[in-house]
């Protein structure tokens, strides 16, 4: 992905050169947050300046873009002698750059509009209730910012909107400071705006989960999401001491396995494998943690089969090697700075 002057850009059909024609013409899939990919994994949109959408299926890759040109530049009108390099993901300090596309984008051309910045014209409030005046697309639910107006009672931060229509919203507040109009600056911003458009300025994260995840879907994912390569640490790996099992339940009918070890660590969403489990119909295999009960129970989901109630066991329990263990920002925090960092840590070898 980049940014071209030219209504040919690179990796369209209409594109110039056996690659760029191959890139566009060979089947993609979908990435592991459902946007459409091209041949080569990546999200198929491309920027071009001017008065052309944003193209599908162009080459960038991480880092600093890099252009180099012959030292007689200043003479050299018809081009010839030039050497250029591809640019690289468009930078994270711009309003329109990969994470704006990439987490919006649903498949060429198609794009679905990033959550509203609106300006809030008046407000009221009875004690129970705030009633905004804004031309929105606001829905029950949303969790929004309202900032910018005289009344600083009204001035929320991580209101749900109870009700809302094209001109105005609800939230569910005890504020009541009168009714305020005339206003030219309150605006109304979703938290998990993601562009400028949306309000935000810079572009926002909202943070996935990767716990899990091989260290390179990690990755992906997380660029998916808007971090930046430079900005994702993979801190060595964790120790993985295998850990017994001592006891391992499940009711009949449930596909939930309750397993019973001592100080275990382990957080949902951690892969791991449970071994040596003797008479454990359906325990011994690859699971996900589907929640810790205590520091010394957590349950992962099986086969629905008939009752368990096995003790006194020599089972062994381990994180599965290469999978995260933990990450630094914890999944589904929102505004995150797209220029942060995150850290992830994936499990060792068991040992």
């Amino acid at each position: 992905m980049s940014s071209y002057n030219s209504p040919l850009p690179v990796g369209s059909a209409q594109g110039t050169g056996a690659a760029a024609i191959a890139i566009a013409e060979t089947a993609g899939g979908t990435n592991n947050v459902g946007n459409a990919t091209d041949s080569a994994g990546n999200v198929r949109v491309d920027f071009v300046w001017g008065n052309y959408p944003m193209q599908p299926n162009d080459e960038r890759t991480d880092g600093t873009a890099v252009v180099a040109v012959a030292n007689d530049y200043t003479q050299n009108y018809d081009w010839s002698g030039y050497t250029t390099y591809p640019s690289a993901r468009l930078t994270a300090a711009t309003s329109n750059n990969h994470t704006v596309a990439e987490a919006e984008w649903n498949n060429y051309p198609q794009f679905t509009p990033g959550v509203g910045n609106y300006k809030v014209t008046a407000a009221s409030g009875n004690g129970t209730t705030v009633t905004y005046t804004a031309q929105n697309n606001l829905a029950a639910g949303d969790s929004v910012n309202i900032t910018g107006l005289t009344a600083s009672a009204y001035n929320l931060s991580a209101a749900t909107v109870a009700t809302a229509d094209k001109l105005k919203f609800t939230v569910t507040n005890a504020a009541n400071a009168g009714e305020i109009t005339g206003q030219w600056y309150g605006k109304v911003e979703a938290t998990n705006a993601l562009t400028a458009y949306d309000g935000a300025g810079i572009t926002f994260i909202n943070v996935p989960s990767v716990l899990g995840e091989t260290t390179a879907l990690a990755l992906d994912e997380l660029k998916d999401a808007g971090y930046e390569a430079a900005s994702i640490t993979t801190a060595a790996a964790a120790s993985n001491v295998g850990k017994t099992i001592t006891a391992a339940a499940r009711t009949a009918g449930s596909a939930v396995i309750s397993i019973t070890c001592a100080s275990h660590g382990f957080v949902a969403g951690n892969k791991v494998t449970v071994s040596d489990v003797s008479g454990g119909d359906g325990v011994n295999g690859v699971w996900t943690v589907l929640a810790v009960t205590s520091a010394n129970v957590f349950t992962v989901t099986g086969t629905a089969t008939t009752v368990q109630a096995l003790t006194s066991l020599a089972g062994v329990v381990s994180g599965v090697a290469g999978t995260i263990k933990t990450q630094s920002v914890a999944a589904g925090t929102a505004s995150v700075l797209s220029t942060a960092t995150i850290t992830i840590t994936p499990f060792a070898t068991a040992s």
